[in-house]
């Protein structure tokens, strides 16, 4: 369900831990790995992760008072 097709290739995360699982899924069903890799993201990536991750924490905080 996570998979996403480019082509005649799917492309799918995962998180920490599940690669064997996914591995042994692929091998019992036949299919053709042609590579795996770790794809980490850019340092423009992280920054703007961060900046919504700060947005999202002030748009949560409401300050009352005179």
């Amino acid at each position: 369900a996570r998979a996403t097709q480019t082509g005649d290739r799917y492309r799918i995360p995962l998180q920490d831990g599940e690669l064997y699982t996914l591995m042994e899924e692929l091998r019992s069903a036949h299919a053709k790995v042609l590579s795996v890799s770790q794809l980490k993201p850019s340092l423009e990536e992280y920054f703007m992760h961060l900046v919504e991750a700060d947005r999202a924490q002030a748009a949560a905080v409401e300050v009352y008072g005179k």
